[in-house]
């Protein structure tokens, strides 16, 4: 009986372990609650550049703490914090997936996924003249700038950075022009900025300063000899005058004047016609006189006004630079030191019959004498060429 009881003991024995290491096994596999993660991006649309905000902080856990959140960016950065909360830039235009990884004190883990869209900014492509010359038209054209989306651009050109044009007190945020390419006059040389904004069809936008350096222009000049002729015809009694203001040359330096009133020979054996010529240039305070003489019975008698060497004349060429042909002249000929300029006031007048009698002829005894006036200028006068380069 001992025997039987004996082998008894050790069958519930060993059924007892069993049941024992079954439970027990079962045991070793202990539950572990997870967090529940939330994630919230602002502003989930952006432009390149700009910075989401991302909230982690509803994340909620049944069991222990919350001990860290690991970020994953979705551009190839992540970072891991103690806090709910992080910040992250994005310079590429695109789609990114954020996800954010949260775990508990008991060490239990989960993560959730929200999407942003990253905007690009438009992409400025402006051609500006290498070299534009005063006078001359700056053009500049922005008409391949384009949107990385695609989008619709719209330009604004502020093309003066030292005017208000608005009169809204800042000089730098003007719209003078919105199309994409503009034309600009010149008048003079100098530095010109002004700066272009470019906007997308969300708002994004971008914006390039611009500055060109318009270059004077380069003359050379030389003088040349011209004959300038003026005359001028009529009939004077005795006493009567005639006269008359003209501008020899606006556009050269006078060197030498001759003039000679001559008088009609009619026969009149009465005598000759006595005539005086006058000349008065007021610029210069300068006046001439000349009475009518003949040298022989078979000239005509005439009255002679003759200079020389009014200027000196520039030798050879000499190169100028101006903005304009037209300044340039301004400049050869402002000059106070230059003989002959402005009116020249010519006057004739007859002094009556040279008949050698002691009395004077009654009315209609002098039918008066036909005169003419003839007047030679030497003048010179610049030959300007423009120079396309100027070559030290």
């Amino acid at each position: 009986m001992k025997g039987f009881y004996r082998r008894k003991f050790i069958a519930n024995t060993l059924v007892i372990l069993m049941i024992t290491t079954v439970f027990f096994a079962g045991c070793t596999s202990i539950s572990v609650t997870k967090p529940r993660a939330s994630l919230t991006a602002y502003p989930n649309e952006i432009t390149s550049g700009e910075a989401v905000n991302f909230d982690a902080r509803e994340t909620t856990t049944s069991e222990g703490v919350i001990t860290n959140f690991i970020w994953d960016f979705g551009d190839g950065n992540q970072s891991e914090t103690l806090v709910g909360f992080t910040s992250h830039v994005y310079n590429v235009p695109g789609k990114y997936s954020i996800t954010v990884t949260v775990t508990n004190s008991e060490g239990g883990v989960d993560s959730t996924t929200t999407d942003i869209f990253v905007n690009g900014v438009p992409v400025i492509v402006l051609d500006v003249p290498l070299l534009v010359k005063a006078g001359e038209s700056v053009v500049l054209d922005a008409s391949s700038s384009y949107d990385p989306e695609g989008g619709q651009l719209s330009y604004e050109w502020d093309s003066n950075l030292s005017k208000d044009s608005d009169n809204n007190g800042n000089p730098v945020d003007d719209i003078d022009f919105t199309d994409s390419i503009i034309t600009l006059p010149t008048t003079e040389s100098g530095l010109i900025s002004g700066r272009l904004k470019i906007i997308d069809d969300v708002g994004a936008t971008t914006t390039q300063d611009w500055e060109v350096d318009i270059n004077t222009r380069n003359f050379e000049v030389r003088w040349a000899k011209r004959v300038r002729e003026y005359s001028w015809s009529g009939n004077l009694k005795t006493g009567e005058e005639w006269n008359n203001s003209h501008i020899p040359s606006i556009d050269g330096i006078l060197y030498s004047i001759n003039a000679t009133l001559i008088l009609t020979q009619d026969g009149n054996l009465l005598g000759d016609e006595n005539f005086s010529l006058s000349l008065e240039v007021p610029n210069n305070n300068w006046a001439a006189d000349a009475e009518s003489t003949r040298q022989n019975p078979a000239e005509e008698a005439k009255a002679i006004i003759h200079r020389e060497e009014m200027n000196k004349i520039p030798n050879g060429t000499e190169v100028y630079s101006s903005d304009s042909k037209d300044i340039l002249m301004n400049i050869l000929f402002d000059d106070n030191s230059l003989f002959g300029t402005g009116n020249w006031v010519w006057e004739v007048h007859s002094n009556g019959l040279d008949s050698g009698l002691p009395f004077e002829f009654p009315d209609g005894i002098d039918p008066g004498n036909d005169w003419t006036l003839h007047l030679t200028f030497e003048v010179y006068e610049p030959v300007i060429v423009e120079l396309a380069y100027l070559i030290y």
